[in-house]
């Protein structure tokens, strides 16, 4: 499995049945990005995971902190393509600006986008301008997959799962390998 050997602090969030813990998706996501054959492209010194959120959604805002804590937890052992891994938190605001959006990331080296978002109206805005700066985009819940994520880690059934949007991921320039492909749904 792909979670073993991962020991993260307790999750609050579960307000939705259809959300995996932040533990478990936080080290699926870690696991899943090593498979990826281009994660460095965006990399400097470091792979640094922004985790981005609406800020009237407690829900999302508690993952994201939640993520971010769990990457904080194994920043000093774990290694996604031999670069160590930070994270960043970012709450949007009801007035989504894609250029103040564009400098936080490039201001911040982000290599991989998190978004603990369900709002449809921002979702589709967020994974655009992941698409067009070669971001890698992860979510947590189907819909996301379905608005332009490239990578799902969703609960279905009661067990994780993962989701591949083929073209959006090609669109971010991920190049994900067959053996990891293997343990996903891939969506055309």
């Amino acid at each position: 499995m792909l979670v073993a050997g991962f020991l993260f602090s307790p999750t609050v969030a579960g307000a939705h049945d259809d959300v995996l813990p932040s533990d478990i998706f936080t080290a699926i996501m870690l696991k899943a990005l090593n498979y990826d054959r281009n994660i460095d492209r965006q990399a400097h010194e470091k792979v640094v995971i922004g985790i981005v959120y609406v800020d009237d959604d407690p829900t999302g805002h508690a993952l994201a902190e939640e993520i971010s804590a769990n990457i904080s937890l194994v920043k000093t052992t774990f290694k996604i393509k031999e670069k160590p891994v930070a994270g960043k938190v970012l709450g949007l605001g009801r007035i989504f600006g894609r250029q103040g959006f564009e400098r936080w990331l490039t201001r911040n080296n982000i290599s991989v986008l998190v978004v603990a978002v369900k709002d449809p109206a921002f979702s589709p805005d967020i994974f655009n301008v992941s698409a067009a700066m070669g971001i890698n985009s992860v979510c947590y819940s189907a819909a996301c997959i379905k608005q332009g994520a490239g990578l799902g880690i969703i609960l279905k059934d009661n067990k994780p799962r993962m989701l591949i949007n083929a073209r959006s991921a090609k669109h971010e320039g991920s190049d994900y390998s067959g053996k990891f492909l293997a343990l996903c749904e891939v969506l055309p």
